[in-house]
């Protein structure tokens, strides 16, 4: 198995060549999706002490349930559905968060003096499925899930070179 740092310069070295075949305007979403996936977002994820965890710095703690749940070269290592669970995880979580950031306000608005009117806080809007649409349909978001997936892709590729070749070097 490659190192954390082996898995970063292999994954920078394969950008140029994806990079090369995008539509300018199609570059900074995936730039941004496969950068984000190289560095935040790998199967390694699923390791605590990992070096994807750790650049997640102060928000680190995040990943520990995730650590628990998912063993290493588990279903992480599997190509898409990997990165959709984790993407799922962390959508789980953000809605957690907003929960017990909302929901009490809801409760103590009347004691807080807030009124979600003013704030322009509409719902309705937000879980508009159409709007839901329209944004996942958008250039920007399609090329930042593809840059996520090819960087899934680069690292899994990468894993299995280098395994294979400790097995050669075994069989020796």
């Amino acid at each position: 198995m490659a190192s954390g740092k082996t898995h970063d310069i292999i994954n920078l070295t394969a950008f140029p060549f994806f990079a090369y075949y995008l539509k300018p305007e199609s570059f900074s979403g995936f730039f941004i999706g496969y950068m984000s996936g190289t560095f935040f977002l790998s199967p390694d994820n699923d390791i605590f002490h990992s070096k994807p965890n750790k650049r997640w710095k102060f928000l680190r703690f995040i990943w520990k349930p995730y650590t628990k749940i998912f063993s290493h070269r588990g279903i992480s290592h599997i190509p898409v559905i990997g990165m959709m669970i984790k993407l799922l995880y962390l959508l789980v979580f953000f809605l957690l968060v907003l929960t017990f950031i909302f929901v009490p306000l809801f409760f103590l608005k009347e004691y807080l003096n807030i009124n979600f009117v003013e704030l322009n806080i509409n719902l309705e809007d937000i879980l508009d499925i159409n709007n839901i649409i329209y944004l996942l349909k958008a250039p920007f978001f399609v090329s930042f899930l593809i840059g996520l997936f090819l960087s899934e892709f680069v690292h899994i590729a990468t894993d299995i070179i280098f395994s294979s070749i400790k097995k050669l070097r075994k069989a020796f």
